[in-house]
């Protein structure tokens, strides 16, 4: 989901979007060569060029969790959120990312069928008391993060990444809010819990 498109804006019609690479290393295996995902980054209304982004992020530790977490709400691609849960599979860990959207009064019941469904679905959790309650503590914790006391007439497009590991699970929020199409802007929240 692109979330410029949501809330357009017409002052940003002639801004074109310019691929940013982002190369993630597992960590697990020294010799396996990087794997590129394709991000897509706005280009500086200055700078024509755009801006071309290399990360390694190493991921070799069940307790981040919630970076993997929030790394996957950040995919813009479904190209690129695929490999991602392919390589966050090849350590054993479970994923799942869903989107929803709509005015921020009506997102607490949409987001609760959203990530219960698309995490029994995708088989991050099983109906065990332990963890659906892990999984709705880390989801109020992200939601805290995500949005504002107060916002309920503001609308919202969000990606909802949740990650587990035999240990730890992590609900990330990240998405645009506005009152106005003008004044969106981008933010994130996060919540871990052990499982």
């Amino acid at each position: 989901m692109i979330w410029k498109n949501i809330f357009k804006n017409p002052q940003d019609e002639d801004v074109e979007e310019e691929p940013v690479e982002m190369e993630l290393l597992q960590g697990m295996e020294e010799d396996r060569e990087p794997v590129t995902l394709q991000m897509n980054g706005p280009r500086a209304e200055s700078e024509r060029n755009g801006v071309e982004l290399n990360l390694k992020i190493r991921i070799d530790d069940e307790n981040q969790a919630g970076r993997a977490a929030l790394l996957l709400a950040s995919t813009t691609t479904s190209e690129a959120e695929s490999v991602f849960k392919r390589e966050l599979a090849s350590l054993g860990w479970k994923s799942v990312a869903t989107e929803v959207g709509g005015l921020a009064g009506d997102l607490p019941q949409k987001i609760t069928r959203a990530l219960v469904g698309a995490s029994l679905n995708a088989g991050v959790v099983e109906k065990k008391r332990n963890e659906m309650h892990a999984l709705m503590h880390a989801a109020l914790e992200a939601l805290d993060g995500f949005l504002a006391v107060g916002m309920l007439e503001a609308s919202v497009g969000a990606k909802i990444a949740i990650v587990r590991n035999s240990r730890w699970i992590s609900v990330a929020v990240m998405g645009d809010t506005a009152y106005h199409a003008v004044a969106h802007h981008e933010r994130c929240g996060l919540g871990v819990m052990h499982i």
